[in-house]
């Protein structure tokens, strides 16, 4: 059977990305490893620049998402492509969602990740709905490092594997290819940071014009070690770590449904809007181990949610 066009084109691009990112790692033919071990990652919403073998599970809860549809990046447009609704424009969505994280890596240079969602939803104008939302696949390679930088590459492809008629999924492919950077500003504290830029493959389109739109991300986090027992003959390093992050979203094109009324709504555009969040949270690890709690909260009136709430629990390899 032949996969659509949508997936031809994911798997063609994500494909010619993977043997990039594969090629640059092995571009480094000294034995060296990366400056930082895997225990020294302190994020807990901006992507980590250090390729690692782990499993982790990830639990957020997040309130108040207005304009769930917008940009399609959330979840589909509430409009089909003839202008008709096919579905009650929301004035607000809370949900919960599970994530279970696996990441291998072959080389201490890169690494390959596939992350499976769960997805509880609980909007005010649709019913409830809960099940498996859009999966995500892709690969990092570090491109350049030094004894205090790591600076990696990173593509991610969402592959449109939740129902959209349920609001689980956004019922298209997108690719996000990621510069991610790391580095320590002392032994106690380090500073991590992100640019990401999602592209959405084939969304819909209203009387000709896209409604799902790229969006930049930029992020940066810092973690300061509160505490810290450095590893002995009997124990391994241990670290409770408090971790501070600001991220931010801006839609460069795009549109979204918003209620009119109580009976109808209209289609605006999103392009430009800017959403900045920050983030507080505390890290405990250990050589094998990560616990991280969270709490995010929207600095901007545009939102994908106002508040949310994270717990995550790794094993790393």
């Amino acid at each position: 059977m032949t996969p659509p066009p949508t997936l031809s084109v994911l798997i063609r691009y994500s494909a010619m990305a993977l043997l990039a990112l594969a090629t640059a790692g092995s571009c480094f033919a000294q034995d060296d490893d990366p400056p930082f071990s895997t225990s020294d990652t302190n994020v807990g919403y901006v992507d980590c620049a250090i390729p690692m073998t782990q499993v982790r599970f990830r639990f957020d809860a997040a309130y108040d998402n207005p304009t769930p549809d917008r940009a399609e990046f959330f979840y589909r447009a509430s409009t089909a492509a003839t202008g008709v609704p096919i579905s009650p424009a929301e004035t607000n969505v809370n949900y919960q969602s599970l994530r279970t994280y696996l990441e291998f890596a072959p080389s201490p240079l890169w690494s390959l990740f596939l992350d499976v969602p769960v997805r509880f939803i609980d909007p005010e104008r649709n019913d409830n709905e809960q099940g498996f939302s859009d999966l995500e696949l892709g690969a990092k390679g570090i491109l350049w490092m030094n004894s205090e930088h790591v600076v990696t590459g990173q593509l991610r492809a969402y592959v449109p594997t939740g129902d959209a008629s349920r609001l689980l999924g956004t019922d298209h492919a997108s690719l996000e290819p990621a510069l991610l950077h790391a580095t320590q500003l002392s032994p106690l504290v380090s500073w991590e940071n992100e640019a990401r830029l999602w592209i959405p493959i084939d969304g819909t389109e209203i009387s000709g014009e896209p409604f799902a739109g790229p969006i930049l991300r930029l992020g940066t986090g810092i973690g300061i070690d509160l505490y810290r027992q450095e590893a002995t003959c009997s124990e391994s390093s241990k670290r409770l770590s408090l971790v501070s992050e600001f991220v931010g979203w801006t839609i460069l094109d795009g549109l979204a449904t918003v209620p009119d009324t109580a009976t109808a709504a209209k289609i605006i555009s999103v392009d430009g809007d800017t959403t900045v969040n920050t983030k507080l949270g505390l890290r405990w690890s250990d050589s094998r181990r990560s616990v991280f709690a969270g709490y995010g909260r929207s600095l901007t009136g545009h939102v994908w949610y106002h508040d949310i709430v994270r717990a995550e629990y790794a094993i790393r390899f």
